[in-house]
């Protein structure tokens, strides 16, 4: 009888510029759950240290322990359970949060219920259907850069060649942006020319990945599809970007509904990159972080104890 679980999800990055609703990208930055089974009956105890601690609700309302939930009811668990969250990913920035949230309390759940190995895949359509978009929960179980297609209950992707030489900057702000919000904000239809430059730089832009042609990203990650009004959201965005870029970035875009802007840089030029994007956004009155992180290529870790 398993005691104990522990899983370890990275935070991912998605869109990257024109790829919205279909890239996304696993980074080096990372939440921790352990689910122990306590003697007794009850509700879950739930504690938790780093992002959201002061926020995120306790017991059953939280996120981790309702997706657990899905997968394993109390009525056919009732032990007493203790849910322990190291949180490394900040909520509400575009770095995957939610997802890293969902996942880790399905396949907790899941390995509780003794699900194989090779099914515990099948509930990353789930965190999808949960989401309502693959392209985060999908690098945050396979790791890497994935490409992914989410229509209806069929999911298809593939894990796309990781980019290598590459630092990935991600610049937070002091502030959230709810995917929901950010999502509202869109226009219902756009026109046949902003479809045709989307495709034209989503196809530059995995060009620029699979030959290692990084001097195309620039251009291939200035998207044209949802960053011009969700920057309305992200004050100073197109400061920040253009900062990136001056500073030696290969090109920069805002990282998934936003407001965090990310980078790929060469690694030399890194930290000067980070600066800059922190400057950009204090000269628009916010306070931010930058953080120099790597592409994860293994995705989701779980382990699991008798």
């Amino acid at each position: 009888m398993i005691s104990r679980v522990r899983v370890r999800v990275p935070a991912t990055t998605s869109n990257l510029g024109p790829g919205f609703d279909v890239l996304g990208m696993a980074l080096t930055l990372y939440n921790d759950l352990e689910v122990e089974r306590l003697p007794g009956r009850g509700p879950a105890l739930v504690e938790i240290e780093g992002e959201g601690a002061d926020a995120l609700p306790r017991g059953e309302s939280n996120l981790v322990v309702r997706a657990f939930r899905t997968v394993l009811p109390r009525r056919a668990f009732p032990s007493l359970l203790r849910f322990r969250m190291r949180n490394r990913i900040p909520l509400g920035r575009g770095l995957g949060s939610s997802a890293a949230a969902r996942l880790a309390g399905l396949m907790a759940g899941a390995t509780f219920r003794g699900t194989p190995e090779p099914r515990l895949r099948d509930l990353v359509l789930k965190a999808c259907r949960m989401e309502g978009h693959p392209d985060n929960a999908v690098p945050a179980f396979f790791g890497g850069l994935c490409a992914s297609l989410y229509e209806g209950s069929a999911l298809r992707f593939v894990r796309l060649r990781r980019p290598a030489g590459l630092a990935v900057v991600v610049c937070v702000p002091d502030f959230e942006v709810s995917t929901e919000k950010a999502r509202r904000i869109l226009p219902r239809r756009v026109s046949l020319e902003t479809s045709v430059r989307t495709s034209a730089r989503l196809a530059l832009l995995l060009a620029a990945f699979e030959r290692r042609r990084y001097e195309l990203l620039r251009t291939a990650m200035d998207d044209v599809l949802h960053q011009p009004f969700r920057k309305r959201l992200t004050p100073g965005m197109d400061s920040v970007i253009s900062a990136a870029l001056s500073a030696g970035a290969f090109g920069a875009a805002l990282s998934g509904s936003g407001p965090t802007v990310l980078a790929l840089a060469p690694t030399a030029a890194a930290a000067a990159v980070g600066r800059a994007m922190t400057r950009a956004f204090s000269r628009h009155g916010l306070r931010s972080r930058a953080r120099i992180l790597r592409v994860d290529s293994r995705g989701l870790r779980l382990e699991a104890r008798r």
